[in-house]
């Protein structure tokens, strides 16, 4: 997700990677929240990164327990320091190499969404209104391991069950396809 696509001569083509678009969207919607909503809460947390880094309870920050996921901007009213921040990961000028991929390791997607359920359980357990979203490019991460799966459809329910909305945005690259049936589909992961 980290490539962009290949030159061409279209005026209309994306010129970004799909990484890249997602910051930069992330970034317009922070803005847009920042001013049209501005007590509305946002994070940012990626996942499939080389390095780890959450915020516990008591402020320790450390990934052992999440691994490959990088909580960029806890979730709190976002600031101009956080939009700026976001802004310059997306042009590539942050320092810290935060968008690393893993290398080897698969991501344990259950990890991911218990990862989000603390995030909204210690910081927005009062909200009405809670989303998730999933941007990613790989619809089947647990393509050979029923009990991974499994235990990601557990934390899914846990999240709906806290209220939370999970909304997926897909990336298809070229003429792949994406098949939402593999694992993210809640229709088809009752039938397992």
């Amino acid at each position: 997700m980290l490539t962009p696509p290949p030159p061409t001569d279209s005026k209309k083509a994306d010129r970004d990677s799909p990484v890249a678009a997602a910051l930069k969207c992330a970034c317009n919607l922070m803005e847009q929240r920042i001013i049209s909503s501005p007590k509305d809460m946002m994070g940012i947390l990626f996942f499939g990164t080389e390095r780890s880094k959450f915020t516990s309870e008591d402020g320790d920050r450390a990934g052992a327990g999440y691994p490959h996921c990088y909580l960029f901007t806890d979730l709190d009213i976002p600031a101009a320091e956080d939009v700026r921040s976001l802004k310059d990961l997306a042009r590539g000028e942050n320092e810290e190499q935060i968008l690393v991929p893993s290398k080897g390791e698969r991501i344990i997607m259950s990890n991911v969404l218990f990862c989000a359920n603390q995030i909204f359980t210690t910081k927005a357990a009062n909200f009405g209104s809670r989303r998730l979203f999933i941007i990613t490019d790989n619809d089947d991460p647990h393509a050979n391991d029923k009990q991974a799966k499994s235990a990601a459809a557990v934390r899914a329910k846990d999240l709906f069950d806290l209220g939370v909305t999970v909304e997926l945005f897909p990336i298809i690259r070229g003429d792949g396809k994406f098949d939402i049936g593999k694992f993210y589909d809640v229709s088809a992961r009752r039938s397992m």
